[in-house]
């Protein structure tokens, strides 16, 4: 199968893209298929830590966003759950 470049995708560096090859994703429309987070969990389950900057990277990839403004969007998220949380 012919490599279509997976860094014409935001956000996949040369890095993640060589992590997508190891799990079998070669080109923009198997991405598409799998999606970001189930090739998150992949790439962890074949020997990556677990990242919150690869995991913003694929779902940004995906969602054709920044992964930065992935990042701040699940920053804000965590911070309003505590929101109303009494400290002891």
């Amino acid at each position: 199968m012919v490599r279509d470049g997976l860094q014409h995708l935001r956000n996949i560096t040369p890095e993640v893209e060589q992590w997508l090859f190891k799990i079998g994703i070669e080109n923009p429309a198997e991405f598409a298929r799998l999606g970001g987070k189930k090739a998150y969990l992949q790439i962890i389950e074949v020997g990556h830590e677990p990242s919150d900057e690869l995991r913003c990277r694929l779902l940004g990839a995906e969602q054709d966003l920044d992964w930065q403004i992935i990042a701040k969007r699940d920053s804000s998220r965590a911070s309003s759950r505590f929101a109303d949380v009494d400290e002891p």
